[in-house]
């Protein structure tokens, strides 16, 4: 019998512990056990009443006390009925408890994130960090125009910390729906709690190791079994790229922190104003590149396109799998092939009714120079990317070119020196003493130091890194003015929190960090072939973005159409996409996808902004 107790009270324990219905139910029971109790009582000792009604009576007294006062009755009748209503109050107290710690408990379940996504085609974001907020602010622009859109995130962080965190370093979310979720995103549940099998695209943002073990988990979802979709992940160490590659297969596209970066930075140091393409190209807001279709297509000539188009300029083909940016100008666009253009909005890009005539006047028929060139660079402070940035500038400098670097310590000098040996036509010369400081600056700093790269050191405490950074830009603007010149200045930002901080008024300063990336990133994740594009942008191979003398093109006497300019650098088979333009007394404009029907006056300094196989 004891055994039998024990197990009767165990199914009970484990009756109660499925929660508040549970509770509920048995507080039922329990009434109903009372009141069934209470009639009994006063029936065998009382048969005239009616058993029924008794109950009824009594079910009636726990509900409601006050029908107490109303009753009249023997005593042992009145003694059942206060009886009952006792039994009324507690219960229904127990009631009510109950069902508001039922409803706190779910309230509580909601405020932690952890209910049941139901969305479809919403961007998935798996972890949680600073860079973040790039990404977001990036898709939200890119959603502007699409119904209903949504972005589901999922990181361990508190879902309620999530949402403050947005509201404060996000200013308008504008028509997109932002849903935080709290949990691992190592958990094939907690990725199917935010609907994965049925979002648009997944984007990893977490370290190299995070996202490998977070790969392993996607991969076994449904996810991986529909067409459609893909995922995004920013890598920092190209050796864990092939084994990321081997898990997520032909649904993962992966952007390469270091190689994107070290590349931009070489790039935009030799050509001032360049940073301001890159930084356009790579984010929603503004001038960005499209895939676009049309059936009037078919047939035409790409070299021809250049004069179809106002308000978009083309500059690859995308034919079945292969990608072509920069193609032949005699290249034949055939049926179901994709032309990939700049413009500011797919709407924009609208077909011309008929080639507009081209001025060929004031055309220069001249050949392609190259931008290669021998160049004196000064590099300020070290970390890993400095390296990778000095070996890059090799592929761009012609022999005879010299690099000089202040570091601030005999480790940091001696990993740089390490690199001559593979250097061609660098000469290298370093210097050791405090980056930030302006005693440093003065004696090492020349005035006809044309291109400066300022390094965050990784040797200090992260949060100085930015601010000595910050302290030794503001002593080489000051310079400027002294010296009574001008620095093309590249600065690296190492918290992408301080990338406002640094908004100088100069076209050719560019702030590095992993917004870059990020923005690169948010990009890919809504269309997977921008990659292959940023790809062949960024390679020192093929074609690139550079910005070339004006004078080598056209005529500047009068003002001209971007039809003439975009005319002029097809002759040299480059694709004009730009140009960077002086006025007096004010800073350069950098412009992109200008409309080609408005008509500019040239300087002899100004730019034309070109992609060319260099």
């Amino acid at each position: 019998m004891k055994k039998f107790f024990e197990k009767l009270k165990y199914r009970f324990d484990c009756f109660l512990s499925k929660g508040t219905v549970s509770l509920v139910l048995s507080l039922f029971l329990l009434m109903f056990v009372i009141v069934l109790g209470i009639g009994i009582i006063i029936f065998i000792f009382d048969p005239s009443f009616d058993f029924g009604g008794l109950v009824w009576i009594s079910f009636m007294q726990t509900l409601d006390p006050g029908n107490l006062s109303g009753e009249a009755g023997s005593i042992l009748y009145m003694t059942m009925m206060t009886l009952a209503t006792i039994v009324g109050i507690f219960i229904t107290s127990l009631f009510i408890s109950f069902i508001l710690n039922g409803f706190q408990t779910r309230l509580e379940k909601l405020s932690r994130g952890r209910s049941k996504v139901i969305e479809k085609n919403h961007t998935l974001i798996l972890g949680w960090n600073d860079n973040i907020y790039v990404i977001i602010e990036e898709l939200i622009e890119a959603n502007k125009s699409v119904r209903k859109p949504v972005i589901v995130i999922l990181s361990d962080t508190d879902s309620i910390e999530m949402n403050q965190l947005i509201k404060d370093n996000i200013a308008k979310i504008y028509n997109t729906r932002i849903i935080c979720r709290t949990g691992s995103i190592f958990r094939k549940v907690d990725l199917d709690m935010c609907s994965i099998a049925e979002a648009k695209s997944v984007i990893i943002n977490e370290n190299d190791l995070n996202t490998i073990k977070t790969l392993l988990v996607v991969v076994n979802t449904d996810f991986y079994t529909k067409e459609d979709g893909h995922i995004s992940a920013l890598m920092y160490d190209n050796l864990n790229i092939s084994v990321a590659k081997n898990i997520g297969k032909e649904k993962l596209e992966i952007v390469y922190l270091k190689s994107s970066i070290t590349r931009i930075i070489a790039q935009t140091c030799l050509q001032p104003g360049l940073s301001y393409v890159y930084n356009e190209l790579l984010q929603f807001k503004g001038d960005e590149i499209y895939f676009y279709k049309d059936e009037n297509l078919v047939n035409k000539i790409f070299g021809d396109l250049v004069t179809l188009f106002d308000q978009a300029i083309p500059i690859g083909v995308k034919s079945g799998a292969e990608l072509l940016v920069n193609p032949d100008k005699n290249t034949v666009l055939e049926k179901g092939d994709t032309l990939i253009l700049i413009a500011e909005d797919e709407d924009t890009a609208i077909l011309n009714a008929e080639n507009i005539p081209v001025d060929f006047r004031p055309i220069i028929d001249s050949k392609r120079i190259s931008s290669q060139k021998q160049e004196n660079v000064f590099v300020i402070g070290f970390n890993k990317k400095t390296v990778a940035v000095i070996k890059e500038f090799d592929n761009y400098l012609l022999e005879g070119s010299e690099i000089e670097v202040l570091v601030n310590s005999k480790e940091s000098e001696s990993h740089i020196l390490e690199l001559e040996p593979e250097l061609k036509n660098i000469k290298l010369e370093t210097f050791v003493g405090d980056t930030y400081k302006r005693s440093i600056l003065n004696e090492y700093i020349r005035k006809d130091c044309n291109s400066i790269i300022i390094f965050s050191n990784n040797n200090v405490d992260k949060e100085e890194q930015d601010s000595q950074t910050l302290l030794t830009l503001l002593h080489l603007r000051d310079m400027e003015d002294e010296l009574k010149t001008n620095f093309d200045i590249i600065t690296e930002i190492y918290d992408v929190k301080n990338s406002e901080i640094v908004d100088l008024a100069k076209v050719d300063d560019f702030i590095i960090s992993e917004l870059i990336a990020n923005k690169m990133l948010a990009q890919v994740s809504e269309n997977r072939y921008l990659k292959d594009i940023f790809d062949h942008l960024l390679s020192d191979a093929g074609s690139e973005i550079y910005l070339k003398p004006i004078t080598n093109y056209v005529d500047i006497e009068n003002p001209l159409d971007f039809y003439t300019l975009s005319k002029s650098a097809l002759l040299k088979d480059e694709i004009a996409i730009g140009y960077k333009h002086t006025i007096m007394n004010e800073l350069p404009v950098v412009k992109i996808n200008p409309i080609k029907s408005n008509k500019v006056k040239f300087n002899k300094q100004d730019c034309i902004i070109v992609i060319s196989e260099d």
